[in-house]
């Protein structure tokens, strides 16, 4: 028992002092930094040293604010992120080099300007998977993107891939949603920036497959127990979310009925599924018959 003390003891402290290093680092750097009272500069200063960060489109932070006139950080793009740049001539601690700030600071940093905009509210994004799991801003995007969303590459299923390489295997199973095919994004159902619902859905359980599937919705005379409205897992319970090698997404080629009803084995009924017969051919509800037939 005292060993077991010991060793919790010993874990507690390493996760504490761990804890410590990481918050000590993040703060040794900014504690380090000595712009705070500098003098703006202006873009076209930074620029000087800065050439590849020229915009050469209007789809760049920069050239947004410093082409726009009535824009309250006209002239000054790059510092309205930077910091002020009067203190950064040959001094690098004199700017706010933005891939070295923690993931708070970081997002304070880009809601100033970014509280809320499109699918981002900052409410949201500190309740969302991505932040508890320290995905900054910063993985996805970069201010000096010259793409629509100012993505770290043009193309966003490649940016979801990187982290998640498990989906597009699933997005390329014999049945999958279309999403390599261009007619869906992972945005589609999901809200990168987003917790309010779980896995960072767009909506809530079936009502996110229902924006799509309208007509599997009802509501019905009677429902599938299995349905959200019966209280059941709803489309979960025999459909995979993103592919499967089974028809239709289903998770079991045959007997996905079996999962439930245990007690009508495969022996008893025709060797197809249960609504390819045409017996329960209205499987997600029915509006004429408690057992779904047709």
């Amino acid at each position: 028992m005292s060993w077991l003390i010991l060793f919790l003891g010993v874990a507690v402290i390493l996760a504490l002092t761990t804890g410590s290093a990481v918050k000590s680092g993040e703060d040794e750097y900014m504690a380090g930094y000595t712009g705070t009272d500098a003098e703006l500069v202006g873009s076209d200063t930074c620029v000087m040293c800065h050439q590849d960060r020229i915009p050469t489109s209007l789809l760049a932070h920069v050239a947004l604010i410093d082409t726009d006139i009535s824009n309250p950080n006209y002239g000054y793009g790059c510092e309205g992120c930077h910091g002020p740049g009067g203190n950064h001539m040959g001094d690098i601690a004199g700017i706010v080099l933005l891939s070295k700030l923690s993931i708070d600071d970081l997002t304070d940093t880009c809601t100033k300007c970014h509280a809320t905009l499109r699918t981002f509210d900052a409410g949201g994004w500190r309740m969302s998977e991505h932040f508890y799991a320290n995905i900054s801003c910063l993985e996805c995007h970069s201010g000096h993107s010259e793409n629509k969303y100012f993505l770290v590459q043009a193309n966003k299923l490649e940016i979801c891939y990187s982290c998640h390489s498990e989906k597009f295997a699933e997005f390329n199973m014999r049945s999958h949603h279309p999403v390599e095919e261009g007619q869906l994004g992972c945005d589609s159902c999901h809200n990168v920036h987003s917790g309010k619902f779980e896995s960072q859905l767009n909506n809530e359980g079936d009502a996110l497959c229902f924006t799509c599937h309208a007509d599997t919705q009802g509501p019905f005379i009677y429902d599938h127990p299995v349905s959200t409205a019966s209280g059941g897992d709803g489309c979960l319970t025999c459909h995979y979310a993103h592919g499967s090698n089974t028809d239709n997404l289903l998770m079991l080629p045959h007997r996905v009925c079996q999962q439930c009803h245990v007690d009508q084995r495969p022996a008893d009924h025709f060797a197809g599924t249960c609504w390819s017969t045409q017996c329960h051919a209205d499987i997600h509800g029915s509006n004429s018959h408690p057992l779904f037939f047709k």
